[in-house]
């Protein structure tokens, strides 16, 4: 293009670029003709009354601008749409099981709505297979299988994961680890490769065995610092016992973390991570025929192997009512836990204990959040879970407490939970919490990874395939007298202990005063303070109302250097995979269903997420 050429380009768009705003019409002759007017005035106002305020005017007169032009569809959008015809209805997945050649079960379920597919494999042991002084193995091998595997580096695994935009998480639970992958439909066989290698062919490099043993570590000391977790892990210590797996620190403490060899990572792995003790869950863009075929072929070198017998210690007895508080200067809040075991996920009192708990602590709308937070503002949220599992379950109430109030809110948690247990919901408050479950369900479900998971842990928790398919219409039939009748039966504030982690030293006193039981303090890890409860006054609550408990010796050793504290309901300290679940671990949390648990595997321990539709 030539200089005389350009020049002429850019002076044209300089011409074209510099219009001018229209300007004002001119005023009418009609309107420029008319006698100007004047405000009547009466007698009676005299010269200094005002006329009336002149009507507005507008900054611009003549055309607008810009023109304001309907759009074609503008009758339609103006229209309220007609009420659907009849109720929405949803129809919660129904897996089609099969078995693989080498034994492992598969459970497919066919979800065609976007090209994704999402494969959980779950096996059956989990914190629960860990040695005696291991505390944190599973959750390290879980971080392990997927750094790298004999063919293939930490960063090699990574960079293919990243080409084909693969996603894999693992996580270890109370009573399973689990390892999760989410691909795109085209991207299938090169992610089963990649997972069949994950699965068989764990390295444990002892260059990454390091590095992932320091970010445990550094985890462990970050939990110091968090009384949210310090609370899980006491409340642990005293549900399941500190000799039991699951009583022990979440994540283990630093003296099990160091001991922990590649010997142990890969003995683990080669006891537990078997077909036959493994559940494959897929959801998405695929066939059973089709997904069936792959596993087989890539995972036909798999083979079983004889599975220990697990002889795990008895639960603690839990039968008498006592505040285990561990000051925490400096903190701004209590942590303040109240809790207690319940039964197993298979068991018939499961759906009347979830809609019970919704009344109680599920909802915001619940009993201890609008106590605790809307009525007396100690708090900003209180509220409860239920966790039904394979072989156990359990019960927590929760919550974050302003420092000063620390004694007011353990009154009023007590004073709750008795109420609940003795009285049980209202009808209008039974309502809220069946519509909430059965509302609840589709977001639950809304995924292909929490589809894959959520079927994953009801068919390990024993419950049947059509478990979410059925399970509403089961809610609908739920009385108020099943979920009185729960209450009174499970509830038991008077025998379950209440964890105080946060600046106690200044509220021991008053805790005393509440007559719920001995008070012990840990001032600071190891050492543990009795004080018994004062003479009560007439009327007062409690198992140890009006008596003088003696000094009692404490009851086991915690790791030098640990503080007391057992489970922790957050994820992991060093787990791999995404967000939350929460807490979580590895793979982000998924809710779950009525009883049906868990659904993501939780790199926590104690106390596990709650079961939610």
């Amino acid at each position: 293009m030539t200089m005389s050429r350009a020049a002429a380009l850019l002076l044209a768009a300089s011409f074209g670029c510099s219009h001018e705003q229209p300007k004002p019409a001119p005023a009418s002759s009609s309107a420029a003709s008319a006698p100007a007017r004047t405000a009547d005035v009466s007698p009676a106002q005299g010269p200094s009354a005002q006329p009336p305020a002149a009507s507005p005017t507008t900054t611009q007169s003549g055309p607008p601008l810009y023109a304001v032009q309907e759009t074609p569809d503008a009758p339609f959008r103006a229209e309220k749409p007609p009420p659907l015809p009849g109720k929405l209805r949803f129809d919660a997945p129904v897996p089609v099981e099969r078995k693989l050649r080498n034994g492992a079960r598969v459970l497919v379920s066919e979800l065609h709505a976007v090209p994704i597919v999402s494969i959980d494999v779950l096996f059956a042991t989990g914190v629960n297979g860990e040695p005696r002084g291991k505390a944190g193995l599973a959750g390290f091998v879980a971080s392990m299988v997927t750094e790298g595997t004999r063919t293939r580096t930490t960063t090699q695994l990574a960079a293919e994961l990243d080409e084909h935009a693969i996603e894999l998480a693992a996580g270890a639970g109370n009573e399973t680890s689990r390892v999760r992958l989410n691909t795109l439909k085209e991207s299938l066989p090169r992610s089963v490769e990649l997972l069949a290698d994950v699965l068989q062919n764990p390295a444990f490099r002892p260059g990454d065995v390091d590095r992932i043993r320091k970010l445990k570590l550094a985890g462990l000391a970050q939990k110091q610092g968090n009384p949210g977790l310090l609370a899980s892990d006491e409340a642990a210590k005293l549900l399941y016992g500190e000799k039991h797996p699951w009583g022990q620190p979440a994540g283990g403490t630093p003296e099990t973390v160091e001991s922990i060899t590649v010997d142990d990572l890969r003995r683990f792995r080669e006891d537990w991570y078997r077909p036959n003790n493994a559940l494959i869950s897929v959801a998405g863009d695929v066939t059973a025929d089709e997904i069936v075929t792959l596993l087989d072929q890539r995972l036909d070198s798999w083979k079983q192997a004889r599975l220990r017998k697990l002889a795990l210690p008895p639960f603690p007895p839990i039968d008498r009512r006592f505040i285990d508080a561990i000051d925490k200067p400096g903190t701004t809040q209590s942590q303040v836990w109240v809790g207690g075991r319940l039964f197993q996920a298979r068991h018939p009192d499961r759906l009347p204990m979830l809609v019970a708990n919704e009344v109680l602590g599920g909802l915001f709308t619940s009993r201890l959040n609008m106590n605790l937070r809307e009525q007396h503002g100690y708090s900003y949220g209180v509220f409860s879970h239920v966790q039904l599992s394979r072989s156990y379950g359990a019960f927590l109430a929760t919550g974050g407490i302003l420092a000063q109030h620390t004694a007011e809110a353990v009154r009023e948690y007590e004073k709750e939970l008795e109420r609940f247990a003795a009285e049980g919901p209202t009808d209008p408050e039974l309502a809220k919490a069946k519509e909430s479950l059965i509302r609840g369900l589709p977001g639950a479900l809304e995924t292909d990874d929490a589809v894959a998971s959520a079927l994953a842990t009801t068919v390990f928790n024993g419950l049947p395939l059509d478990y979410y398919r059925t399970v509403p219409g089961r809610i609908e039939k739920i009385t108020r007298d099943d979920a009185a009748r729960v209450a009174r039966k499970w509830i038991r504030p008077r025998q379950w202990p209440v964890v105080v982690v946060g600046p106690v030293r200044g509220a021991a006193d008053a805790l005393e005063a509440l007559a719920l039981g001995e008070v012990r303090v840990h001032e600071e890890p190891g050492v543990l303070e009795v004080r018994a409860t004062a003479q009560s006054p007439s009327g007062a609550k409690g198992p140890t109302a009006g008596t003088v408990r003696a000094d009692e010796p404490q009851t086991g050793n915690p790791p030098a250097g640990a503080p007391a504290r057992p489970g922790a309901a957050a994820a992991q300290p060093g787990a791999t995979g995404s967000p939350a679940q929460p807490p979580a671990a590895s793979p982000a949390p998924t809710p779950a269903a009525p009883g049906a648990g868990a659904l993501p595997p939780p790199t926590s321990q104690q106390p596990p997420p709650p079961t939610r539709p």
